[in-house]
């Protein structure tokens, strides 16, 4: 049933947590790994009641029609939502029939619903075991703000006219008969105006509607995150090799001893080129096909498909893998948000990254309520599985182009076992020798500063806890890398140093609470 040693791995960590459940597993499977079956697998054996959340429904489609259910014998039913339906007798019988399954899938909006709704929603909280998968998406949680908001439609169907957020609400809560998904919404909305903190906001939108925007949006899951019989699975659940990031976004006190870092040992190869001042269409047009464009969004991708002959362009009612079936073995697609969702039937042989993926500022009562931090995690994260589209074969061989500046304040983000074949500040050449002399110098400014945190003085259980800094960008050239240039930051001091461009200095560092 397995592919790999690691597949089998991540399959056994799994069911030895659904022995104990002590505390929630976070898991990371490296792109390639074969996530998605290995955890289907562990469900299949097991006979609790499970709920397997996705970010979306297009992403729940797909793995309904994935062949891993079939190939591990699990059969499940999809909730959706009343509005999917045309009368409310349709809606009840559906409801009904997925609730009833031992496995459901849902959204993690979902989630939130039936958790404000006291289970009364879709009884998804009240089930013995929580799957999140692509939980990588949790922490910017796009669908997440998209399902919580009021939206202008929803007032005018209940008759209630905008004035403030807080007297709109409070009028819409009193009306007796409302969608669940609006009551939920608007709960919450009103209790974030009436119990304020510094990392949300409800406000009216650019729309008319009323939106609760979190800066750590992931923390509306926050309860159900902190139970042991949750599970959080993605490619790219950590950044800089730390957890702490998608904890603290999730509100995450402990995790699963067992929570884990899985990468293939061999899984394909990549090379990677940064031609940044050529158009798109010119390197679509020279690029090994098949070929993939991952944009951010499905603007940019209509432009570029105007310019690309016989390219197909992903609709938005369509997954990556549906569009990919429109095309042929010398064929190009031009995909929005192509870093989510299953495997792709296409084996590419080149990938262009026009625009680095970083999210969309979001704004409330026209004023910016996210930072750039946070959008930087999410650029990380979605550039690493940018890349994992690349590699979803053993012999494959791709040619990533990307095509925007940004990538170089992002550090590493291509898989761990090809990060020692990059050379200092220039990502498109591989010399192996360079990748042997700064595995060197990494031993010297151990033994020479020690192995603690040159900034809050962390002591690593580990050494791969602690990152070998360079004080002068080695984005900015490649150049000679000197002892004194190097310094022992944890992984946490790590990234916060590479939050700006150019880094945070480390005396600067030193004088922030918290580092």
């Amino acid at each position: 049933m397995f592919r790999s040693h690691e597949q089998e791995n991540f399959y056994k960590i799994i069911a030895a947590h659904l022995e104990v459940c002590d505390a929630p597993l976070l898991l990371e499977g490296g792109t390639g790994l074969g996530k998605t079956r290995a955890y289907l697998a562990a469900v299949a054996k097991t006979d609790k009641t499970v709920a397997i959340i996705l970010p979306t429904h297009l992403l729940i489609n797909q793995l309904v029609a994935s062949k891993d259910l079939e190939n591990v014998g699990l059969e499940v039913t999809a909730f959706r939502p009343s509005r999917d339906f045309e009368t409310r007798a349709d809606y009840v019988a559906h409801r009904t029939a997925s609730m009833a399954g031992r496995v459901m899938l849902c959204t993690a909006a979902s989630v939130i619903i039936d958790q404000r709704l006291a289970g009364n929603y879709n009884g998804v909280i009240n089930r013995e075991l929580l799957v999140f998968d692509e939980a990588d998406e949790l922490p910017a949680a796009a669908a997440l703000q998209q399902d919580q908001e009021v939206t202008a439609s929803a007032l005018r169907d209940a008759n209630v006219k905008l004035s403030t957020a807080e007297d709109t609400l409070r009028k819409l809560l009193k009306k007796k008969r409302l969608e669940p998904e609006t009551r939920a919404a608007a709960l919450m909305a009103l209790e974030a105006i009436e119990e304020p903190a510094w990392f949300y906001q409800t406000g009216i939108n650019k729309d008319g509607g009323i939106s609760l925007c979190h800066r750590l949006p992931g923390r509306l899951l926050k309860r159900i995150a902190n139970k042991g019989n949750s599970i959080f699975i993605s490619a790219t659940l950590s950044v800089a090799g730390s957890f702490k990031n998608f904890q603290g976004s999730m509100g995450i006190d402990a995790i699963s001893s067992l929570s884990s870092m899985i990468e293939p040992e061999h899984h394909g190869t990549i090379e990677l080129h940064t031609p940044l001042d050529e158009e798109p269409a010119e390197v679509v047009r020279r690029a090994a096909k098949p070929c993939l464009v991952v944009t951010p969004s499905f603007k940019l991708a209509e432009t570029i498909g105007k310019q690309i002959p016989n390219a197909t362009v992903r609709l938005q009612t369509e997954t990556t893998t549906e569009a990919a079936q429109r095309i042929g073995p010398d064929g190009v697609l031009i995909a929005a948000g192509a870093w989510a969702g299953l495997d792709t039937p296409t084996v590419w042989a080149s990938i262009v990254v026009p625009k680095i993926p970083f999210s969309a500022p979001t704004v409330l009562d026209g004023k910016i309520e996210s930072q750039y931090l946070d959008s930087r995690n999410v650029a990380i994260r979605r550039m690493r599985q940018v890349i994992g589209r690349g590699l979803r074969t053993p012999d494959a061989k791709c040619q990533v182009y990307i095509l925007d500046g940004r990538y170089k304040a992002l550090g590493a983000f291509v898989p761990e076992r090809f990060q020692e074949s990059w050379i200092e500040g220039d990502i498109q050449v591989y010399l192996q020798a360079e990748a042997k002399r700064m595995r060197g110098y990494r031993k010297k400014a151990l033994e020479h500063y020690g192995s603690s945190c040159f900034v809050c003085s962390f002591e690593p259980k580990v050494l791969r806890q602690i990152h070998i800094h360079h004080l002068e960008p080695i984005a900015e050239g490649v150049r000679t890398t000197t002892l004194e240039d190097l310094r022992p930051l944890c992984a946490n001091c790590h990234e916060l140093a590479h939050s700006e461009s150019p880094p945070i200095t480390i005396e600067r560092l030193k004088g922030m609470e918290g580092p």
